[in-house]
């Protein structure tokens, strides 16, 4: 009996500690809010942080100079020295050195409309990287929330798990108790006793659980894995209704990756019209100035010096008869492209409609088994407490009674996480049609 008593002690310990450590309140511990993480998220997120860093670098592209609308200047110099001994058809030395600076412009005036459709490509493709960096966004976003709300479902569980140990530990001492005065048996206190360390193993990993989903919320956060923070908000589950028609129309309009795929779309349409532009002419300047300063010495002549300047300008037209068809045959490469594309967004459109219906579904079908959890939670907890009497009349054994008590617990565990699972299918709703960042957006809470 004394080595019973200091195993429940040292058990008791463990639990303690692990609780201590694992879910208890601790030193240093900011309190956060559902909205708090969303905002620390969307201004730290790294993945979020690198997506920027790509808009900027479509934006630094998207100039006039990028599209070849200005021309270009060059400044050169050039210093050149030579010595010629000739002997033929008589002997002489020379002398020569010369610096030649000068400017060169060179200017596309017309390109077959080349330039202008560059512009408006480069636009585009910096909607693009805005409109991915959107959906990294939205994906993240989604991440966040779901983190959350993982942290509050593995501290809930750990709430249930503690509220079971704890249990399994007064049954315990009621069959050590009973076992003491005789009026249990060896087989009920072992029975008891294996409970107790079942339920206490799983309190110290729903522990481990929870302090893995912490983590994994600060990584998100862009925080570190050592920042402590007290959970603010409750975990209950969303009570919100959907009509099918108005996530469709929002799912045409707003969903990012379709949007996304237009813009790709758009691009090939701008790479057909610059296949398109090759049927055109093309008319350039080249303009520019030199000047050179030289000197020159044969023999024991005087030296002579010479210093002309030259400027000049001068225009090319360019018009391209033919090439092999090579123009034309881009040009129908990039009609069956956008053809091509057409067709793919026309399938992406089809089966995110068929996601959206798929998870409009099973949204409704979890808030359901979210209320039969519920009532079936209240039964067990019903169920259990008659059994625990029944138990200690003697009119149960205690494999019965430790069955109803796991039914209980299980019951307990499912309801949480059809909570989650609710959000899990809302947060994924609001992403498809392009709500999430709205629905959730800190500022406006």
């Amino acid at each position: 009996m004394v080595v019973s008593k200091k195993y429940i002690y040292f058990c008791n310990l463990i639990a303690v500690f692990i609780w201590i450590g694992g879910s208890g309140p601790a030193l240093g511990q900011e309190p956060l809010s559902f909205f708090d993480a969303i905002s620390k998220t969307l201004e730290n997120n790294y993945q979020i942080r690198i997506a920027q860093k790509d808009v900027e670098i479509s934006a630094n592209n998207n100039t006039p100079g990028a599209a070849g609308m200005w021309p270009s200047i060059t400044l050169s110099a050039a210093q050149n020295n030579r010595w010629t001994d000739q002997t033929q058809p008589q002997n002489s030395t020379t002398i020569s050195n010369d610096i030649s600076p000068s400017v060169n412009l060179n200017w596309l005036l017309f390109g077959g409309f080349s330039v202008q459709i560059t512009r408006e490509r480069l636009a585009e493709l910096q909607n693009l990287s805005k409109g991915m960096m959107g959906v990294v966004v939205e994906n993240t976003l989604q991440a966040i929330i779901l983190a959350y709300q993982k942290t509050l479902l593995e501290k809930e569980r750990l709430k249930i798990t503690k509220e079971v140990m704890n249990i399994s530990l007064d049954q315990l001492r009621y069959a050590r108790t009973q076992k003491a005065t005789g009026n249990g048996t060896t087989f009920d206190l072992q029975q008891a006793r294996a409970a107790y360390l079942e339920d206490s193993s799983n309190y110290i990993l729903q522990g481990i659980n929870l302090r893995n989903t912490r983590r994994n919320l600060n990584l998100i956060m862009g925080e570190s894995h050592t920042k402590q923070y007290i959970l603010t908000d409750s975990f209950q589950p969303i009570a919100h209704t959907f009509n099918l028609e108005e996530l469709y129309n929002r799912l045409e309009s707003s969903n990012q990756t379709l949007t996304n795929q237009y813009i790709n779309q758009k691009l090939i349409e701008y790479d057909l019209k610059q296949s398109k532009s090759n049927l055109y002419p093309t008319f350039s300047l080249n303009a520019g100035s030199s000047y050179t300063y030289g000197s020159r010495k044969v023999d024991d002549m005087p030296r002579t010096n010479s210093d002309p300047l030259m400027v000049y300008g001068n225009f090319t037209l360019s018009f391209n008869l033919f090439n092999g068809g090579q123009v034309n045959r881009a040009i129908q490469n990039a009609r069956i492209s956008l053809q091509q594309s057409k067709l793919e967004t026309q399938e992406m459109s089809k089966q995110l409609k068929m996601q959206l219906v798929s998870l409009y579904d099973l949204y409704n079908v979890r808030k359901q088994l979210y209320d039969v959890a519920l009532e079936n939670e209240n039964l067990t907890r019903l169920n259990y407490e008659l059994a625990r009497d029944r138990y200690r009349l003697g009119t149960i054994n205690s494999i019965n009674f430790r069955q109803i008590q796991l039914t209980y617990f299980n019951a307990s565990l499912s309801k949480l996480q059809t909570i989650y699972d609710i959000m899990d299918t809302y947060t994924e709703i609001m992403r498809m049609t392009g709500s999430i960042l709205n629905e959730f957006d800190p500022e406006k809470q």
